[in-house]
């Protein structure tokens, strides 16, 4: 297993469109990919209504994306790759 943590540093939170972006990475692999936020909640990277029916992530807060299988560690690079390329 592999993770990765984001900061939010958007001023509107985890947007419904950083939030595509990182749904879109996570189903261009074939890992178990899980979002956790600060407050114990998480769900299925894969889905985007997973995604969405966290509580709302705002600024500074902290995100873990968890990869877990065959390629894990390509998904990782996957989502550092995203971060350097989109603001979050």
């Amino acid at each position: 297993m592999t993770s990765y943590k984001i900061t939010i540093n958007d001023m509107n939170g985890l947007t419904s469109r950083s939030s595509a972006e990182l749904v879109e990475e996570a189903n261009h692999h074939k890992c178990h990919i899980t979002l956790k936020i600060e407050n114990g909640e998480e769900c299925d990277l894969k889905s985007i209504m997973n995604v969405f029916a966290l509580s709302p992530i705002s600024k500074g807060e902290v995100i873990t994306i968890e990869c877990d299988g065959e390629d894990e560690v390509e998904a990782q690079k996957g989502f550092e790759k995203l971060c350097n390329e989109y603001r979050f």
